[in-house]
């Protein structure tokens, strides 16, 4: 739902939209940790497909800020994203990152703009694992902040009494908000008309599983020399975390901290917004 606030806001130029209208948008909602590159550099063995990973400009330059002053992120997809993507040569565009979704799909469908979605997860404890032997706590650490939600953001998924909670919980929490904003934002997709499909790192890491994702996208599978370089390919691990970052000892009871902050959530502020 377009608010009666943003009807004077800057919109899309004719000439920018025009470029646009051209071009099949592809971004994912995921946690980060789950495969978001991996998947980028699977999209580019696909015919007519120009994928990106984290490309520039980054989301996280204004994350903080758009928390904030939501507005904020309306230029930059205006100003600096959009443009961007309106330069490259592809019929198909498709952007593999954890940040499009902390604060740009509802800027982005308030200018009318439509995309397909690909719901990457993997699994919970996995994710939360990496995240907290790296040291990525959501609210806590520098880079928790500077690439991910904090519980004091305006959320879908609401922890009161946040700070009291262990850094592995923070990195619970933020895996139970992620998933609630694929549910949301995955439907609010569907209403303006794009396509939204789920995908798992471990099916997407199989033929079997990379097929069933391109049959979804309804985009034709790789020629059969690039399935041969994606066989391969395929077996690498992308974006592992650094040996030096693993020697933080996870907590011993995790299941019971995951319990804890599945019975501390509430709804949080977002929950009341609806497109």
């Amino acid at each position: 739902m377009i608010s009666s606030s943003t009807k004077s806001l800057p919109v899309l130029e004719a000439k920018l939209l025009h470029k646009l209208e051209k071009k099949r948008l592809i971004f994912t909602v995921a946690t980060g940790r789950c495969g978001t590159a991996y998947l980028s550099h699977l999209l580019r063995f696909l015919p007519g497909v120009h994928s990106e990973h984290e490309p520039e400009p980054q989301y996280f330059r204004v994350l903080r800020e758009i928390q904030e002053n939501p507005l904020r992120a309306r230029r930059f997809l205006l100003e600096e994203k959009l443009p961007a993507i309106a330069r490259s040569p592809a019929s198909i565009y498709a952007e593999a990152s954890h940040l499009f979704c902390k604060g740009f799909v509802e800027p982005f469908l308030e200018l009318g703009m439509s995309a397909d979605f690909i719901l990457l997860s993997r699994n919970r404890e996995a994710v939360a694992s990496s995240l907290y032997r790296s040291g990525t706590i959501p609210g806590r650490t520098e880079k928790g902040l500077l690439f991910y939600l904090s519980p004091s953001d305006p959320c879908f998924v609401a922890l009161p009494g946040w700070r009291r909670y262990h850094d592995y919980q923070l990195c619970a929490w933020y895996i139970l908000e992620i998933e609630r904003r694929a549910q949301v934002y995955g439907e609010w997709m569907r209403r303006a008309g794009g396509t939204v499909v789920q995908a798992t790192l471990e099916e997407i890491r199989t033929v079997p599983g990379f097929r069933k994702l391109t049959r979804d996208l309804g985009i034709p599978g790789p020629t059969p020399w690039k399935w041969v370089s994606y066989w391969r390919w395929g077996r690498r691990k992308i974006n592992i975390i650094a040996p030096e970052k693993k020697d933080r000892a996870l907590p011993k009871d995790t299941s019971g901290l995951w319990e804890e902050v599945e019975r501390g959530i509430v709804p949080g502020p977002k929950e009341e917004e609806v497109w």
